[in-house]
């Protein structure tokens, strides 16, 4: 009995030994960055820093500073904060439009090293992050990462956050592709398609519509909205159809000694209205309007295909792809000959789910 007594005793005296030994932080005398821009301004590399500031009031706070190289930046936000920073809650980096055009990479050299980042979205802006951040500084903190999820998981913007940079970046076959925000003419903020990169620097930008075909051939999640001019029984409408799931493949077809790139796009899709001229139940309708909207898929998403190719760039990972199939891939080859001779046929598969009427 005496033994069980000294033994908890012991353990918590040592637990409060090792618990005075642990850092701790007060949450009012850190500053906690959740949104960090970074861009170039002449010479200089630039930053801006959006972080909560609960010490003054409940509204966040932005900081910036430049310098020639990141080490540098980093020390002349800490002259600029009367708190330490914190790093470990940074949720979104963004990359301003001269940056991006003249490359990423002493950014992501300075990310792909510190332990302290985790799992975090990247966006670009076709202008400044500190124009683009100024815009929310009355919002949530979390604000333009909310509208960075909201848009991946159920607007048809594709997946992109650290772990798939790293992997695009550092990987063959594939090119690293990125969310663009943007300030539209009433001031709001908003996600408008994405920018294309070759190498680490952006080499295309491409709207919402292509983004969600983008998404539809890569990610897993195709949740969105795709919108498409129909003409039926004397009647013409552009129809908005929500897809909810599906499924893609890719393979390589050789055709007349050059290889083909076969997309097959599996869909299934609920529908909130239709013109009453469209009657889903009479099996005539059923099938064009089937038809119009699996031809429309397919042939925006092979006009895209060759977009990417007549800009060199690839993020579909069309190289990665058909480096499995050939033991003697070389990056740099395919790129220059194989590539840009490909020919591509998508071939999309309907399945509605849902129907609703309108007016």
């Amino acid at each position: 009995m005496m033994n069980n007594t000294f033994v908890k005793m012991g353990c918590v005296i040592l637990s409060l030994i090792l618990a005075g030994c642990v850092p701790h932080n007060t949450i009012d005398e850190v500053s906690l960055m959740h949104n960090i821009g970074f861009d170039k301004e002449e010479e200089m590399l630039k930053a801006s820093v959006v972080y909560p500031n609960y010490a003054e009031s409940d509204n966040p706070a932005m900081i910036t500073a430049a310098a020639e190289n990141p080490s540098s930046l980093q020390e002349e936000l800490s002259h600029k904060s009367q708190f330490p920073f914190e790093i470990g809650q940074v949720r979104l980096l963004i990359f301003g439009d001269k940056l991006s055009r003249e490359g990423l990479v002493p950014i992501l050299d300075t990310i792909c090293k510190d332990p302290k980042i985790g799992i975090i979205r990247i966006v670009i802006t076709d202008g400044s992050p500190d124009l683009l951040l100024r815009k929310t500084l009355k919002e949530s903190p979390l604000f333009l990462m909310n509208l960075i999820e909201k848009s991946i998981e159920n607007e048809g913007i594709p997946e992109s956050d650290l772990h798939l940079m790293y992997d695009q970046f550092f990987g063959s076959g594939i090119d690293m592709s990125f969310p663009n925000l943007t300030v539209d003419s009433k001031d709001n903020v908003k996600v408008d398609g994405m920018g294309i990169f070759k190498d680490d620097k952006l080499a295309l930008r491409i709207p919402e519509k292509e983004s969600f075909l983008l998404k539809l051939m890569t990610d897993a999640n195709k949740r969105g909205v795709y919108s498409f001019n129909l003409i039926m029984n004397g009647n013409k409408a552009n129809i908005g159809v929500r897809i909810i799931s599906g499924k893609h493949k890719i393979k390589f077809i050789k055709d007349n000694l050059k290889e083909k790139v076969k997309v097959s796009l599996n869909l299934d899709i609920e529908l909130d209205a239709l013109p009453e001229w469209i009657n889903l139940e009479e099996e005539k309708d059923l099938k064009l309007f089937k038809n119009a909207l699996q031809k429309s898929i397919s042939t925006e998403a092979e006009f895209l295909l060759k977009k990417f190719q007549a800009n060199g760039v690839d993020p579909i990972g069309i190289g990665r792809r058909y480096k499995a199939n050939h033991g003697n891939y070389s990056e740099l080859s395919f790129y220059d000959r194989i590539y840009p001779g490909m020919t591509y046929d998508a071939d999309t598969k309907i399945t509605i789910r849902q129907t609703g009427v309108g007016k």
